[in-house]
């Protein structure tokens, strides 16, 4: 370890190892990455572990390589070799580099060539610019290769380092440095050649370069630049010589030595008394006191836009289309030429591709019915998507032509709901989930030659996304099989049929692994798995139906989830949860490396990757613009929209953008949200202005940063909305998540009541003019509140609630009958939690103005739910109106239907909550 050297970044392992020298770039989160590594040996292998876990070893020469397979075994890492050098590695390399490749995103590996030999040198991302040359001599005419390249630092295996100007003495070697012109100052006039020598002496003057910054990165964003202290002042703190700290004197000593000081003998230093007490080391920056950093408080008062701001009708709101985002997301061609989604911009969600360079649209369906989760074939001739009518979500699987000019329903069984759909790699079969024969979501296949079907698993249990292996012989799944029926757990089956086989990837703790993806090569299964109290990113290696091992992806403490392999097999891109906002994020698979692909602040979803490993679509959606498709590249400025669903028409100005609040729920526990508040011209000269909690359904859903036409709608109109993430809610850790097991309807209720209550606490709202509104789990909560909570609520609106949980446990589909009875309770041993967490025994407690909005083929909470609570309110002469919309489900998908539903509920709002009223 070389101490005179040290630096925060890199260790220098050298003498007494043969003289030469080896680096380690020092990465506490991804593990160190080794560039060469002494001739192994004991010795050797306790220096390297002392330097800390290290992950990735670098070999950058054939010489080098061959000792880099004992290196592995003993330190368990991955190791990584230009192709030429591979054979030298016994059991190969596990990461073969190209002449030009990043091995992480700081570290770049460059093959250099000369005379019939290589050499592989690494640049490292670090204060100007490191180059690590290994055995290379830059002298050499392979070195004239690097002088491209920018760095400030060379470090050599058999040199001493050059921690400055480490360009100039490679241009000096290779004989590139500019000659200077001769200039003669006999020439110059007097005063003209003392005036240039006193600016030749001011600029001898010694400089001493800034700490790099990476040193005092942490403490300037807390203290501000002024930290940042020069080289020389850093050294003298490190590298002076020690001194031994006396013990402090007692008062009467000290009392003693004010009345005669006593001659004291000097203190040894370290080399002489090794018994000495050491001083605290020095700080290498000198800086104000330490302070917790802070995040900006949130916006808590409406502020003014003047003549930007414009009231918008309900219709230009409601009726702004938007790409699906809810059944199957998008699709990238096999090619990486075109994106297939799905959109509403007729009216109706029908089939769309764009191409990634071009401006044109291509609409490839019109039939004026729900057509969803479009997926390519291998050979990009059709699409295979999915279509039910009347919002019945009793999806058939159609066909159609890349130019839209045929379809086919492949399926046409009009009582049985298929998902999940995916092709099969020679493109001959399609696997899907369905419920056919009232047996649970099983895995079938459909020849589409012939269209015959097979079932390759017994529908005992519901089974989720299926995944083809890379060569069509498996299918990866994850189902709810275990007793305990909160845990999930991958199985592989064969794509013929045969028996199920359980991966082993929870270690046998309780807990989800879901999501699974093969990767591009058959070896590794990436899934999304809670077991460590969040949702994260797993790879599990996979061979002969067993898992070998299983290795976390990343150390954040938010969710994420969504993984996508790269097509290279590199990395993968994923979905990171951060305060209701979703980024896209990639994570390398061997190096852990992991950064941001598109964080544009909003919700990101559906990411796909081009053959390239480059390109990626994805959906993107924020508070002040619809889902849209996008685009966008490794060295892309900003991701590029490939669709425009917001009108010229609307000012994004216009729309609100929130803020993350949390307020004290239930138990004193804080309850994350989002708090929209309108503009000052919006409220209509009042200083309180009324207020609508929007609860969103589930419950194990959230309020993203994401476009909802209800919030801007009353926004807009001069509401203050809260979008509160009440106990239930994904988003926010497991134990969140999991917070209202066996509790609908508690203290989530109490959450959405502490809310109201909160407005009023912090005068953002009038606390007597607070409206609730909600649909599905939030139309439950709706009616709960207004029924436990009369007078914290003055009026509500529920679209498609819940109105008895024993009727929907009779009546609703299969799989949600059994996610009630699993985060529920289970109705036949359970009647009263059942009956007592029901709006429908508290109807006649409900006071303040209820309006019901409900969809007639509602699959999931059907019309007779809401027919009970009508009927409830009508025989005791309670306030209320009930709308059914024909033709819709679960929600209204056709935008005539939106635009009604909510101008209704605008209505409502205003005709109990307005002060005129």
């Amino acid at each position: 370890m070389d101490i005179h050297q040290l630096r925060s970044w890199i260790f220098e392992l050298y003498e007494p190892l043969e003289n030469e020298r080896q680096y380690i770039v020092y990465d506490e989160h991804r593990g160190n990455l080794l560039i060469d590594a002494p001739p192994f040996s004991e010795r050797a292998l306790r220096l390297v572990r002392g330097a800390g876990p290290a992950s990735l070893l670098v070999a950058t020469n054939a010489a080098r390589a061959a000792d880099a397979g004992k290196y592995r075994e003993a330190l368990g890492l991955q190791v990584a070799a230009h192709a030429d050098d591979a054979d030298g590695i016994p059991g190969g390399p596990d990461l073969v580099l190209s002449d030009d490749e990043l091995v992480r995103p700081d570290a770049r590996a460059v093959r250099v060539h000369a005379n019939g030999e290589g050499a592989t040198v690494l640049l490292l991302r670090k204060a100007g610019g490191v180059l690590v040359c290994g055995d290379l001599d830059l002298a050499s005419d392979a070195a004239r290769a690097l002088l491209p390249l920018s760095f400030s630092v060379v470090l050599s295996a058999r040199w001493s380092p050059m921690w400055n100007a480490g360009k100039d003495n490679l241009l000096a070697l290779q004989d590139e440095l500019p000659k200077p012109r001769k200039q003669f100052g006999i020439l110059l006039q007097a005063p003209w050649d003392r005036a240039y020598k006193g600016r030749l002496d001011d600029k001898l003057v010694p400089h001493d370069p800034i700490v790099p910054r990476e040193v005092t990165a942490p403490r300037e964003a807390a203290m501000g630049p002024e930290t940042l202290v020069v080289a020389s002042a850093a050294r003298e703190l490190v590298e002076r010589p020690r001194r031994p700290t006396p013990a402090a004197p007692s008062a009467t000593a000290t009392a003693a030595a004010q009345q005669s000081p006593k001659a004291t003998k000097r203190p040894k230093s370290f080399a002489e008394d090794w018994s000495a007490r050491g001083s605290p080391r020095p700080p290498t920056t000198i800086a104000n006191p330490e302070t917790d950093i802070q995040p900006p408080p949130p916006v808590v008062a409406p502020h003014s836009i003047g003549d930007r701001y414009r009231r918008l009708s309900v219709e230009e709101l409601a009726g702004v289309p938007y790409v699906d985002y809810v059944w199957g997301g998008i699709d990238l061609s096999p090619d990486g030429s075109e994106v297939a989604f799905s959109w509403n911009r007729s009216g109706t969600f029908e089939i769309y591709s764009v191409p990634l360079d071009g401006e044109r649209i291509f609409q490839l369906t019109d039939a004026k019915e729900r057509s969803v989760w479009p997926r390519w074939s291998p050979d990009a001739r059709q699409l295979a998507f999915l279509r039910d009518r009347g919002g019945d979500e009793r999806f058939d699987i159609w066909l159609v032509d890349r130019d839209g000019e045929h379809e086919r329903n492949l399926t046409n069984e009009p009582g049985v709901m298929h998902r999940d759909i995916a092709w099969s790699p020679d493109g001959t079969k399609l696997v899907y989930t369905a419920n056919a024969g009232g047996n649970a979501f099983a895995l079938h296949v459909v020849d589409l030659a012939t269209g015959a079907k097979r079932a390759i698993t017994d529908g005992s249990r519901d089974d989720m996304q299926p995944r083809w292996s890379p060569d069509g012989t498996l299918l990866v799944f994850w189902s709810r099989r275990e007793t305990t029926r909160t845990n999930a757990d991958l199985f592989v089956v064969a794509s013929t049929g045969g028996e199920t086989t359980r991966l082993e990837t929870r270690e046998g703790k309780d807990g989800e692994s879901i999501d699974p993806q093969w990767s591009p090569d058959g070896t590794r299964i990436s899934f999304t798995t809670d077991t460590r109290g969040r949702q994260e990113i797993a790879l599990a290696s996979y061979t002969e139906r067993e898992v070998r091992r299983v290795e976390h992806m990343t150390d954040s403490i938010h969710d994420e989830y969504g993984a996508v392999w790269r097509p290279d097999g590199r990395a993968l891109a994923y979905l990171h949860n951060e305060d209701a906002a979703v980024s896209l994020r990639r994570v390398f698979a061997v190096s852990h490396a992991d950064h941001a692909v598109s964080d544009i602040p909003g919700m990101h979803l559906s990411p796909d990757i081009g053959p390239d490993s480059d390109a990626t679509a994805f959906m993107f959606s924020s508070p002040s613009r619809p889902w849209d498709v996008f685009v966008t590249r490794e060295r892309a400025i900003e991701a590029r929209a490939l669709t425009r669903s917001l009108p010229a028409t609307i000012d994004p100005a216009t729309l609100v953008e929130p803020s993350h609040v949390r307020y004290p729920g239930a138990d004193g526990e804080d309850v994350p949200a989002l708090l929209f508040l309108p503009y000052a011209e919006a409220l209509r000269g009042e200083k309180m202005p009324p207020a609508i909690i929007n609860i969103h359904g589930g419950p194990t859903a959230q309020h993203h940063r994401e476009w909802n036409v209800a919030t801007q709608v009353f926004v807009n109109a001069g509401f203050v909305v809260l979008e509160p993430n009440p106990r239930g809610s994904t988003g926010y850790g497991k134990k969140w998540r999991e917070a209202n097991r066996r509790d609908w309807g508690g203290k989530d209720l109490e959450d959405v009541a502490r809310g109201a209550a909160w407005l009023g606490d912090q005068k953002l709202a009038d606390p007597a003019r607070i409206g609730v509104y909600g649909g599905s789990y939030g139309g439950y909560l709706t009616l709960m509140s207004l029924a436990l909570r009369p007078d914290r609520f003055a009026a509500g609106v529920s679209v498609v609630g819940v109105v008895s949980w024993k009727t929907m446990a009779e009546t609703t589909r299969g799989d949600l009958r059994d996610y009630l009875i699993r985060e529920f309770g289970d109705p036949a041993t359970d009647a009263e939690l059942y009956r007592e967490r029901s709006p429908l025994t508290h109807a006649s407690k409900i006071r303040a103005p209820l309006l019901i909005l409900q969809g007639e083929n509602d699959p999931r909470v059907p019309r007779g739910e809401a027919e009970q609570v009508v009927k409830a309110l009508r025989d005791a002469g309670k306030p209320h109106e009930y709308h059914v919309y024909p033709g819709e489900g679960h929600g209204f998908r056709v935008t005539e239907n939106r635009v009604d539903a909510l101008r209704r509920s605008l209505d409502w709002f205003d005709r109990y909550l307005r002060r005129s009223s």
